[in-house]
């Protein structure tokens, strides 16, 4: 998490940095401006990737769901997260929230629909997995980095068309090519660390997956058995890939309509190791292996 934090901050030290010298700004705003910027992150992102979800830590309706999570919590050795019910239209849970404004785990009401308790119970031990990790912050500051290079690449390649557009002498014009030629090679960066932050979360999903197998054994197939019913209810549902939700399990194209058929298949199934190199989560195929891996270790 320490590493993590001090890339996002040096990185995006270095491009604030190189933005106010283009344009000719005094760089005390960078000793005042950038500290508020990451406190506007930390705090407003939590309710950015929250908006829609209403708490019902203390619902009564929603007693069973948050004494789970308590009890999930108690059994992880941390502080129990406040839970929130969203009305997405299909069955989802993340974790969210920072140190500074508090954690937070949400579930969709389709997710409460279509698994049993013992599923629902797996599937909050994994996003539990998260906070104990403190995958959200993680994430966060990692993330940071290719949004961060990637803007200023973009402004960059914008900037430099326009001197070359307007260039009406050598040095115009050679400034134009100097920035066009940073502003692709930090575009072209931007790629290489987002396939790396990919990577990394796709680790992080691993690591919260294996949380949950180690804390409830055996009854961790009860996670493989929710991500199956998850992947058959979505692949009938269409998600708009620009809202930036992070799935639980993506869409992808079945035949299986039994969750059970679906596990059999998953488990034969050869997954190539490019199949989820885009995916914030990984292909699964390989979750269902590993998790069931896991709690046969655990017999």
């Amino acid at each position: 998490m320490a590493v993590a934090g001090l890339l996002a901050v040096l990185a995006e030290f270095a491009v604030t940095y190189v933005l106010l010298s283009l344009l000719s700004l005094p760089l005390w705003l960078l000793a005042v401006g950038l500290p508020v910027f990451w406190l506007v992150q930390w705090l407003a992102s939590p309710y950015l990737i929250s908006r829609g979800a209403v708490e019902v830590t203390n619902d009564p309706t929603y007693g069973e769901l948050a004494r789970m999570v308590k009890e999930i919590s108690e059994a992880s050795h941390i502080r129990p997260p406040r839970v929130y019910v969203t009305d997405d239209p299909f069955p989802n849970a993340f974790a969210f929230g920072n140190l500074l404004s508090g954690r937070g785990v949400a579930v969709t009401r389709p997710l409460l629909e279509i698994l049993n308790r013992d599923e629902l119970y797996a599937v909050l031990a994994h996003e539990v997995g998260h906070a104990r990790h403190f995958d959200m912050e993680i994430m966060l500051a990692l993330g940071l980095i290719p949004s961060a290079l990637g803007s200023i690449g973009g402004f960059l390649l914008y900037t430099g068309q326009a001197l070359l557009w307007a260039a009406l002498d050598e040095t115009a014009l050679f400034l134009g090519l100097a920035m066009l030629a940073v502003g692709l090679a930090l575009t072209a960066t931007t790629i290489f660390i987002q396939i790396f932050v990919l990577w990394f979360n796709r680790l992080r999903e691993s690591y919260a997956d294996m949380h949950a197998a180690r804390l409830l054994g055996p009854n961790a197939v009860n996670l493989a058995r929710a991500l199956a019913k998850i992947q058959i209810y979505m692949s009938n549902v269409r998600v708009d890939p620009f809202k930036g939700i992070v799935l639980t399990v993506p869409p992808m194209r079945i035949k299986e309509s039994n969750p059970d058929e679906l596990l059999a298949k998953w488990i034969k199934e050869g997954v190539s190791p490019l199949a989820d190199i885009m995916s914030t989560h990984p292909h699964p195929a390989k979750r269902v292996k590993a998790i069931l891996s896991w709690v046969k270790s655990s017999q």
